[in-house]
This record gives C-alpha cells, structure tokens and sequence, in this order.
C-alpha cells in the first residue's frame, strides 16, 4: 500500500500543474478575469515550482525524507481546500503557489525512498514505473479536467487532488534514513552534471513541452476537435504509462547510459514523424513514440544521479531542468513552427541530437 502511494504521488505532481491547462476559458469565467490573467495562474504554479526545485532535496538533505514528504502533502492538502472553496482569483493563486512550492519536495523525494525500498537489479524497472505514472498525470490531466467541467465543475478536480493528498498523509510512506551532509570534497565531475542538466532541458524542450504545440499542429491540419486533441496528446501519457517499466528495466540490463543514447536517438527520429505525418493516427502513435523515449532518457539520468555521492543532494537541481525546457518550447520553438511547422519541430529535434551527441561521447569513454 505504501508503494502505491509512492506511484500516486508520481500522477499527482504533474497533474496538479497541468490541471487548467484545457480549462482555462471556464477558470476566468468564474472569477471574472481575463483569459491572459487566467493563463498566469499556471505560470504562478510553475516558476516557483521549477525553481525550488533547484534546492529542494539540498535544503533537506538531513531530514527524513518520509516525513517531509508527509508534511509536504498535508500542505497539498489544505491548499486544495482553499483550490476548491476560493471566491476569488488572488487566494487561488496564492494556493496554487503553494501547492507549487510542495510538490517540489515530493517529485525527488519520492524518488529518493523508491531508490532505498528498490534492489539495485530492480530499480530501473521501478523508476520506469515512476516516469510512467509521472507521464499519466501530465497528459491526462486535461482529459480529466475536459471532463469535470463537462459534468459539473473544475473545482472538482482539486477535490480528487485533496483525496488523494489525504490518503498517502494516512497510509504513511516507507521510512527511509536522510540523504546526510557529504563531505565537500566529493564532487561530481561538471562535466557529467552539465550533461546532465542538459539532457533533461533537451527532452523537455524537444518532446515533453511539446504537448500543446502537438494540439495545434492537428487543428491546423486536419481542424481536430477539442475532445480529439485531448485524445492525440493523452496518448503519449497512456503510451509512457503502459510499457515505460520495461523501457526502464533496460537500465537495468544494459545500463543507464546506452539507454539514454537510445532514447534519445528514437525521440528525435519520432519528433521527424511528427512533424511529416500525414494523419492523425500517425502524429498520435508517434508521439506516443515519442513521450515514452522521453521517460526513458529521464529514467537513466535519475539513475545516473543516484549513483553518485552528491547525487541524493543534487538530484532536484538537475531534475528542475525539465522543467525550465518545457518553459522554453513556447518561448523559442512555437515562433519558429509559426514561420514554417516543418521549422518547429526541426528546432526541437535539434534539442534531442545535441543531446545525443553529448551522452554518445560519455559512452565512448
């Protein structure tokens, strides 16, 4: 029971962030403000998110991380009250931050109890399994929240949020002993961090923060509906979900590296597809393609992390990473697909091949 609520925690991260995504029209509508108002309540969850991210496993490195977990929770949990019962817009954001700011604890801590309660020939199939549900709560959020609105209310979603924050408060989690202090004399090498950190900006960018852009594309070639596109993106969650434990066993048979590489190499070429493809059956097993390779690379960096003596300490910092990278796609690859699509997806594709040069040479030597 203690293990589910380790893989909850995974769904409830991502969903919580992406929870408005398709909502928004209906968000500003019940608090009387604008679409682009509306529209920053999902950065004000985002950029503290990724920036506490930054420090959070450092700044509790000799605590439990069981219980800042808990704690952690049961402040997801309050917040989801105020989410739920909020009669205006100013103290759901202020919510909505905080929420943010929790979830920053939980998605590395998480990660660090299933390293401690997983065999070392088991923890890329467990890891795997972690991504897969990670991948489940980030691109079936906005099916879920289509839904609720549809039948009663966005607000029920962070009903289902305070549920599940409740549960995993009250069944408890593994008890696992803190990270510690190490020595500052044991350093990883830069080189391998910045790889690192790069290879998770990459996949973010390229592949993960690609989920809207994938929307657009399919309207504007074949005039999707709403509930369609939903579908088309949710698939890459429901791909990832299904087979990303035995794409993370494969760390555990060949080793992080390789798979990384691998995943890489299989991300861009499926990125190429989308951008070419001729109907929305292809784009939607493509991505699926895809999103699943992303898991996969993300799955032999946190391995790689963990290995390393600082790597408990750091494993958040790098981690932060993807996110900021899905923070870039709008920013530097939506412009570009706006000139020509074939120049968008180029773009994120050139992100992924980077990459793969970066992490072949490491295995090189």
């Amino acid at each position: 029971m203690r293990y589910l609520c380790i893989m909850i925690g995974g769904f409830l991260g991502p969903f919580a962030g992406q929870s408005l995504s398709v909502v928004l029209p209906e968000f500003a509508a019940d608090f009387g403000i604008s679409l682009r108002l509306a529209s920053l309540t999902m950065t004000a969850y985002m950029l503290p998110f990724a920036f506490m991210m930054l420090v959070s496993t450092y700044l509790v490195r000799t605590l439990s991380p069981t219980r800042v977990v808990r704690v952690a929770y049961a402040t997801i949990a309050c917040a989801s009250v105020v989410l739920v019962l909020s009669p205006v817009w100013w103290a759901f954001v202020a919510a909505y931050i905080v929420a943010g700011i929790a979830n920053a604890f939980t998605a590395p801590l998480l990660q660090l109890i299933l390293r401690h309660i997983t065999a070392p020939g088991e923890l890329g199939k467990a890891m795997g399994t972690y991504a897969a549900m990670q991948a489940f709560g980030l691109f079936s959020a906005p099916l879920f929240a289509g839904a609720a609105v549809t039948v009663a209310s966005w607000r029920w979603m962070y009903v289902a949020l305070f549920a599940f924050a409740v549960f995993i408060v009250c069944v408890g989690l593994p008890a696992v002993p803190p990270s510690g202090a190490v020595s500052e004399a044991v350093r990883l090498p830069p080189g391998r961090v910045l790889r690192a950190v790069y290879t998770l900006l990459a996949i973010g960018a390229g592949v993960v923060g690609m989920g809207f852009l994938i929307s657009l594309h399919v309207e504007a070639l074949f005039d999707a509906p709403p509930l369609t596109r939903g579908l088309i993106v949710m698939a890459g969650g429901l791909t990832a979900f299904l087979f990303a434990r035995p794409v993370g066993g494969l760390a555990d048979t060949r080793g992080p590296r390789p798979l990384i590489v691998g995943s890489l190499l299989v991300g861009a070429c499926a990125m190429v597809g989308v951008g070419v493809a001729p109907s929305m059956v292809a784009i939607t097993l493509l991505w699926g393609v895809a999103v699943l390779a992303a898991q996969g690379v993300q799955v032999g960096v946190n391995m790689l992390i963990l290995a390393s003596p600082r790597g408990a300490q750091i494993l958040s910092t790098i981690q932060a990473f993807r996110f900021f990278g899905n923070a870039l796609t709008p920013i530097l690859i939506l412009p570009l697909y706006g000139v020509a699509p074939l120049l968008g997806f180029g773009a994120a594709v050139a992100f992924l091949l980077v990459a793969v040069v970066l992490n072949a040479e490491a295995l090189r030597k």
